[in-house]
Order: C-alpha cells, then structure tokens, then sequence
C-alpha cells in the first residue's frame, strides 16, 4: 500500500504523497506543488487549467486534482524567510498561479533531504535559479509575526492589531489592508491556521481528536474537522491513520 508522508517543520508543511483524495482545498500560505512522475493537472478556483509540470500558487486559492496523483506538496507559512520571494513570483501571473518546471537534478535533491536546513537550503536554490531576488527585511511585518506567534488559543485579531498598533500606530483598517498586501491572507486566518498547526502537531500522539481540538483553540472536534478538510482535503482521523498519512517533524539538523 502506498504511503503518504506530511513532514512538519520551521514554518513550513512538506507532503510526500502517493495517493490521496483530489477533493478542493486550499492553504493559508505559499504551496509549491510538483510533478512525482507525470504533469500535474489542476482546477484552480473552479477552473480547469492546462498541466504542469511544477506549480506555484498564493494563498487561499482554491484547487483540486483533476485525479489523484504522485506529487510533493509543499506549504510555506508567512513566517519562513522565503515567503515574500514566493509571493513576489506567484503574483507574476495574473490569477497568482505559476506554472514552471523543475530540473532532474532538483527533484532528486528534494526527495534526499531530511532536515529543516537542508531544505531551506534547496528552496533557496530554487529561487535563485528562477532568478527571484532576495527580499529585504520587514521589521514591521516580523513584530506582527511574532505577536501572533505568542497570540494564546484565547487571542483574538483584534486584540493582536491593538497591541500591533501601540508599536505601529494606524487604523485597523489600514494595517488589514498592509497586511493583505504584504502576506495575501487576513490576520484572523492566519491564527487559525497557527490553530490548526497546533492540532497537527499533536495528531501523531494518543491524545483523541475532541481533546487534540480544545488544546488548540477549536471549539470541537467537528470545527477542526471542518477547517482541516478544508485546508488539506483530509479529516483529521484521516491525517492520524498511519495506513493512509504517517505525520513525523522536521528535525533542524
């Protein structure tokens, strides 16, 4: 039976998928997502859109399979430093969805690496060699980042953009529409997927799924349900079945 691997690490998602359903999800961050052996084929938001051999999508666009297949999927999340540089390339393209491909030599050293660092550093090398520059330091955007990365299950958007603007001064309005601009999501959906990261980090446990949901901030089990099949096209019993997806970390080294 084919096995399909979600490896979590610093800031990012990485799927290793054999055979997984092909029903519509779609992520609150950057996803690279690429060919393991034929073109991928895609319905982006409804629409049905020529194969690829690699893709690039921004956040929260809504796609699918056209059928399962083979492919790594792999979520980068606002806070990794190649976030900007992947926004930036993705908003070539007029629907924020980018089609490039991916050399040989690229593709094996993806499948080889193991390690947080080591796959920071193949990232790296995929966007200098698709000419994307390096994005400058946003120390703005990284206070908000770190805020909600203290934010508790309790913490709510507005309470993150008041203590933001006791540094930043500016309307809520404003900073809603910065932070639009800057990272391509809402700051309410980026606490819940630091909620939903939460419960995925706790899946492989022996916790069950109504206390993995209370401890991250859901209000049931239903709720997490819900948002992870929404997300990922999985329920969670589903992402805790070692016979359809094996959940394991990303160690740094």
């Amino acid at each position: 039976m084919a096995i399909n691997q979600l490896m979590i690490g610093r800031a990012c998602f990485i799927v290793r998928a054999e055979s997984l359903p092909n029903g519509y999800n779609q992520r609150p961050g950057m996803t690279l997502l690429l060919a393991d052996g034929e073109p991928l084929a895609l319905e982006i938001d409804g629409q049905s859109v020529a194969t690829a051999d690699a893709w690039l999508l921004a956040p929260e666009i809504r796609r699918r399979f056209v059928r399962p297949q083979a492919h790594v999927s792999i979520t980068i999340e606002p806070s990794h430093p190649a976030y900007a540089r992947l926004l930036r390339w993705a908003r070539i393209s007029p629907n924020a969805a980018h089609r490039f491909e991916v050399a040989a030599a690229d593709r094996a050293r993806l499948a080889a690496v193991a390690t947080q660092q080591a796959f920071d550093a193949w990232l790296d090398a995929l966007l200098t060699d698709n000419r994307q520059p390096s994005a400058a330091a946003n120390p703005r955007l990284e206070h908000l980042l770190a805020l909600v990365q203290d934010a508790d299950i309790e913490t709510t958007a507005e309470q993150v953009w008041q203590s933001f603007r006791l540094r930043y001064p500016s309307t809520q309005a404003h900073c809603s529409h910065w932070l639009q601009d800057s990272i391509g999501i809402p700051l309410r959906k980026l606490l819940l997927w630091q909620k939903l990261r939460r419960a995925l980090e706790s899946l492989s446990g022996a916790h069950g799924a109504t206390e993995v949901a209370h401890a991250a901030g859901f209000a049931d089990s239903a709720h997490l349900s819900r948002i992870c099949l929404r997300t990922f096209g999985l329920r969670p019993s589903q992402a805790n079945d070692h016979k359809i997806l094996q959940v394991n970390r990303f160690p740094d080294y």
